[in-house]
This record gives C-alpha cells, sequence and structure tokens, in this order.
C-alpha cells in the first residue's frame, strides 16, 4: 500500500473538525489538536487582560508598569520556547502545560504591578483565567461551535418538513394536549408556580429527552459504523475529502470502525445535537401556537374565573401585551406563556421519543442525519488505513 499524502491526511483532520468531530482525528491530543486551534482566541483575551491592568495605572507610571510588563511577557515566551527547542518568538506547533501557565499566571502578576495588589484579586484572576481554559477546551474539543453552526443550517433545510409534520399530526395533538390546555386546573397549577420551579420542570423534561435521543443513537452507532467490505466504505466517500481515495489496496475487511471512547462519545453527540435542534423547533413551534391558541380562547374574564386573579391592577401585572380584535379586548399574560410552554414541553417529549421509535418519523426526520454519520465513520475508516501506512 502506498504512503499517504500528508496534505490528504491534514485536509481530511479539518474536515472532522468542521463538521464538529474533531475526535475522528487519529491521535487526537490536546496538545496538537486542540490548544493549537485556540491560539488567536487565547491571545486575544491574554491583551485584553493585559490592556486592562494598564489602564488602571496613570502617567509615567503607566509607561514603566507596560514596559516591566512587556520584558515579562517577552522573557516569558523566548523562556518557554528555549526549553522546547523553538525558535524565540516562534509559534508554537503544540501547546503544553508550559505555555498555559504563562496564560494563567502572567496576567495576574502584571496585575501585581498595575495596583491590584491583595491575595484575593490575584487569586480571582487565576481562577478566571483556569475557567476560561476549561470552557475553551470543552468547546474546542467537542466541536461545539461546529455542532451548531451545522446545527442552525439544518434547522431551516428541516423548517418546511417540520411545518408538514404539524399539520398531520395537529389534530391529533389537539384530541391530546387542547382538553389539557382548556382545563381549569392546569391555569391554576401555573398561576401558582413560580419561575425557578418552571425552569426546574422544563429542564428536567429536556434532560428525559436527551437520554432518551442519547440512548437511541448510542445503538444506531453501532449499525452505522459497520461495513462488509471496501467497496461499501468507498461509495460513503463521494463530496469527501477522501472522494479519490482508492479503497482497492486495503487489506481485510473494514467491519467496525475504530472508535474510542473519545471519538463514540462524539459521534453521539453529534447525532444527538441534530435531533434535539428538530425537536427544539418542533416544541417552538407548539408553543406558539398554543400562545396564540390561548389569547383567543382563554381571555381575561375566563382565567380570573380560573384563577385566584382579579380584575384590576394584580390582572394587569401580569398583562405583557394587549390589542383589540373585531371589537374584543385581547390579552398575553405570563400564565399563557408559562401553560404554552407547559404542554409544548411535553409535546417536545414526545416528538423526540417518537423520532426513534416510530418508523415514520424516523425515516423523515432520523434517515438523512445517519447517511451523513454513516459517511463521517467511512472517511473515518480509510483515513485511519492511510494515517497508519504513512
Amino acid at each position: 500500500m502506498s504512503s499517504a499524502d500528508p496534505d490528504l491526511l491534514v485536509e481530511t483532520e479539518n474536515w472532522f473538525v468542521h463538521i464538529g468531530i474533531p475526535h475522528f482525528i487519529d491521535d487526537f491530543t490536546a496538545s496538537e489538536d486542540v490548544w493549537t486551534r485556540t491560539v488567536g482566541f487565547l491571545s486575544f483575551v491574554f491583551v485584553a487582560q493585559l490592556i486592562l491592568t494598564f489602564g488602571d495605572v496613570g502617567g509615567w507610571a503607566q509607561v514603566g508598569v507596560f514596559m516591566a510588563g512587556l520584558v515579562i511577557v517577552v522573557g516569558a515566551i523566548v523562556t518557554v520556547n528555549r526549553l522546547r527547542g523553538r525558535p524565540n518568538f516562534a509559534r508554537p506547533n503544540d501547546i503544553g502545560p508550559a505555555e498555559l501557565a504563562l496564560f494563567v499566571f502572567i496576567p495576574p502578576v502584571l496585575a501585581l504591578l498595575g495596583g491590584h495588589n491583595t491575595l484575593r484579586e490575584f487569586l480571582w484572576i487565576v481562577a478566571l483565567n483556569i475557567l476560561v481554559l476549561i470552557l475553551t477546551y470543552v468547546v474546542v474539543s467537542w466541536g461545539l461551535f461546529a455542532m451548531a453552526r451545522w446545527g442552525l443550517s439544518t434547522m431551516w433545510s428541516h423548517l418546511t418538513q417540520v411545518v408538514q409534520l404539524l399539520g398531520s399530526i395537529l389534530p391529533l395533538m389537539l384530541l391530546f394536549s387542547a382538553f389539557l390546555f382548556l382545563n381549569a386546573e392546569i391555569w391554576q397549577v401555573v398561576n401558582d408556580f413560580p419561575i425557578e420551579l418552571f425552569s426546574i420542570v422544563l429542564g428536567a423534561l429536556a434532560l428525559i429527552a436527551l437520554s432518551f435521543l442519547t440512548g437511541a443513537m448510542t445503538g444506531s452507532i453501532k449499525q452505522l459504523r459497520f461495513f462488509e467490505h471496501w467497496d461499501e466504505v468507498c461509495k460513503e466517500l463521494v463530496n469527501t475529502p477522501l472522494a479519490d481515495c482508492d479503497t482497492s489496496t486495503f487489506p481485510g475487511t473494514p467491519e467496525h470502525v475504530p472508535l474510542g471512547r473519545a471519538a463514540q462519545t462524539n459521534v453521539t453527540l453529534r447525532l444527538v445535537v441534530g435531533l434535539a435542534v428538530q425537536v427544539l423547533l418542533v416544541t417552538t413551534l407548539i408553543f406558539g401556537f398554543y400562545v396564540v391558541f390561548g389569547m383567543l380562547t382563554v381571555r381575561e374574564e375566563t382565567m380570573i374565573q380560573w384563577t385566584t386573579l382579579e380584575k384590576g391592577p394584580e390582572s394587569d401585572a401580569v398583562t405583557l401585551f394587549s390589542f383589540s380584535l373585531a371589537g374584543h379586548q385581547i390579552i398575553l399574560t405570563k400564565l399563557h406563556l408559562i401553560a404554552s410552554g407547559f404542554v409544548a414541553a411535553f409535546s417536545g417529549l414526545q416528538f423526540a421519543v417518537s423520532l426513534v421509535t416510530d418508523e415514520s418519523y424516523t425515516e423523515e426526520f432520523v434517515a438523512d442525519s445517519n447517511a451523513e454519520m454513516r459517511s463521517a465513520l467511512a472517511v473515518r475508516a480509510a483515513y485511519l488505513q492511510l494515517a497508519r501506512s504513512s
């Protein structure tokens, strides 16, 4: 088998990052595959902290602090580069503990020169920089920005499908949920429902839906990653960086594409995000429907009869918007939003379950996502063969 083109491998690895599965990169490491991609952002945060530090000192003292800080920063960078065997001012091709320590400790040290001479302020800046590193690692390591970008782009493509779906399931949805929505007890509940507890309930329902989708996708991946022969892999490489790859020279059979724990988690997260976007879209549309439906059906007089609200200042306090329609006063209140959100959340949970249990839903909304991920798994199989032959 001929050796692989290094540029092709790099292009494939960048493709993995672009579609939100960076852990598909062979020998994925934080020093080479995570921190090197954050140099621009971390440099911006670093410089911003230095500017804020120097800005607290006025006059010639500011010049002195700036020069001292510049000497410390340049000296630290040169020292680390020399210890790592790099040219004095070279941009690092891998970032380890020494470079990260510079990011964490240099700003608080310079803050001491800038007049922030309390231990508490020093520790706060250190803690803030560590938090920035943790969040940056999570976002970049798991390709969260790429997933979000992909999710937003697919949301529009699925909007037409979702609208058509709602047209077909709306009568059934009304049969089960409209009775709940137009019930005095539910409005009494939401009237006494603190926003904090309501948020906890919504979070719990979202967690249940995500847990269900995660379990379902974990099982699907076992089927998606299995290829009987390399010709099957080759068919999936169309429109990928390895479209021209000759898989006929690869030995053996691909069978199950190798996935470590991190790669398995990454691909599961990628699939779950795709489904979660669709669930969120359906939930939002149902929420909007019930807000409008509630404004027209549950008017102020009805709400007062169903709850402990009284006409007057207390009722006005929960009114967010009002207008006149056909000679009738239509109001939007906090209770409309909470009741609609309550019903929409349960409807979204039902839709999440249907996505992976109902064959018609699966064919309509999950098949495209699975096909895209099977293509990515085929690229992973061919990429590993090329990487290990180079």
